[in-house]
């Protein structure tokens, strides 16, 4: 498994993914730097909750959409299929290796987040005090809510990488992404958003926080077995 780990990794040198994933959080800095030059002195929490809020309701989502697109195209594109099942390596292994590299990569944007909001409330701190966010950085509030939000997207991700595997299309998951985030937009703070992928990780800090743990649970038991799910059909699928 690990070879087939480091097979996957070595895959995404010269790839965009590393551009995405460290464009995608600094968007969401980007915008909660001007929200705080416009609104000095907020409390660190409110800032961060709404920053988070942001990423999880529409950045999130359309994130995992590209990054589970960009993974399947690496084989799509040259038409690799044929040559990776001839390969003595289980076919369930390469599916399940894709998967972790997703959930990895975007592990890695979550943490690139409260990086970055924490790196923007020390700049405000050194050259701006009167306008800086009050209080401490709440490292445990970011590593409570962002930890759940990664757990709760396992669900969405797994949805996302399955499609994109099984159609060599990009529009198949940019099409289910879209659709998913319209619908979880619709649903939001609404007691059903609890039960749509797209909406779980948002339902983490949406509605005062009741949909939190219902969302965490049903986000990590349908990530797993969506991911068992897609690894039986995809390694039974001829290229």
């Amino acid at each position: 498994m690990w070879t087939s780990l480091t097979v996957e990794y070595h895959k995404l040198k010269g790839s965009l993914i590393w551009l995405l994933a460290f464009v995608a959080p600094s968007l969401v800095t980007v915008l909660a730097t001007l929200i705080a030059l416009r609104r000095p002195r907020m409390e660190w929490e409110f800032m961060f909750t709404g920053s988070t809020g942001l990423w999880s309701f529409f950045v999130l989502p359309m994130t995992v959409t590209a990054l589970s697109a960009l993974l399947a195209n690496i084989e799509h594109a040259p038409r690799a299929w044929d040559h990776m099942f001839a390969l003595p390596v289980r076919r369930w292994r390469m599916f399940a290796s894709k998967a972790i590299i997703l959930m990895s990569v975007v592990g890695v944007m979550t943490a690139l987040l409260a990086i970055e909001l924490w790196i923007v409330g020390a700049l405000f701190t050194a050259f701006s005090p009167e306008t800086a966010p009050q209080g401490a950085f709440p490292w445990p509030l970011a590593f409570r809510i962002l930890g759940m939000m990664w757990a709760t997207s396992l669900f969405m991700a797994m949805i996302q990488l399955w499609v994109a595997l099984r159609f060599r299309s990009f529009i198949a998951p940019l099409t289910v992404g879209l659709g998913g985030t319209f619908i979880a937009v619709a649903a939001f703070n609404a007691k059903e958003a609890m039960f749509v992928p797209w909406a779980m990780p948002v339902s983490i800090v949406g509605a005062d926080g009741v949909n939190a743990i219902p969302a965490f649970q049903f986000g990590i038991v349908g990530g797993v077995i969506t991911l068992l799910a897609m690894i039986i059909h995809m390694s039974r699928r001829e290229a």
